[in-house]
């Protein structure tokens, strides 16, 4: 269950967005969110959203040999998130990428199968994104997609019929009622599938 301070972090930052308007929505099922992470036990963790900290944090306190990376666009977001993280003494286990996706994931230099746990909290997850998910996937590893439907009819599609796609992902009970989906990358085959894929 959410510590208390994770809640007040949940409050200050619905506070932050009414105040500001922008775009640092908070997760709203951080009971669900701990529950799933404190089943599995992931030790390495992606989160793609960081807004101020809320869930990394949380994540981190779900699974105490987890190591978080967490990456965020906004500088005045990734300054008051570094602040939560030391109040809460995670920066040991919370380490934030401040930057667009596209110049933070790659300077990551992660390998495929290297991730237990993807959670992306962003603005429109794209296509190719959710597939690039798969791959840094350990087999079994579980990806958590908020916002699927912010990326158009068109997009939104093509997301969920890859998320659907029995032979790569088992999907989970949602969280935020349903509107965040919770996929397992498929076994064993499908690390295989990527080695034919990646080439000697």
């Amino acid at each position: 269950m959410p510590a208390p301070a994770l809640l007040a972090l949940q409050q200050a930052t619905r506070a932050h967005q009414r105040a500001h308007g922008c775009n640092a929505h908070t997760f709203e099922d951080g009971e669900g969110l701990w529950q799933l992470v404190a089943a599995h036990q992931p030790r390495r963790v992606l989160e793609l959203g960081t807004g101020l900290g809320y869930t990394a944090c949380l994540m981190a306190l779900a699974s105490p040999e987890a190591v978080v990376d967490t990456l965020e666009g906004d500088a005045i977001h990734a300054e008051l998130a570094r602040d939560q993280i030391a109040q809460l003494g995670l920066q040991q286990r919370v380490r934030l990428h401040e930057g667009s996706f596209s110049v933070t994931l790659p300077a990551l230099q992660l390998q495929a199968g290297s991730l237990d746990l993807v959670f992306f909290d962003g603005n429109m997850p794209a296509f190719v994104l959710v597939q690039r998910f798969h791959s840094l996937l350990a087999p079994g590893g579980l990806l958590v997609c908020a916002n699927l439907e912010l990326n158009g009819p068109l997009g939104a599609r093509r997301a969920k019929a890859e998320l659907n796609d029995t032979t790569r992902w088992q999907r989970l009970p949602g969280l935020e009622n349903g509107l965040t989906w919770v996929a397992r990358k498929q076994g064993d085959a499908a690390l295989q599938h990527e080695l034919v894929r990646s080439g000697p």
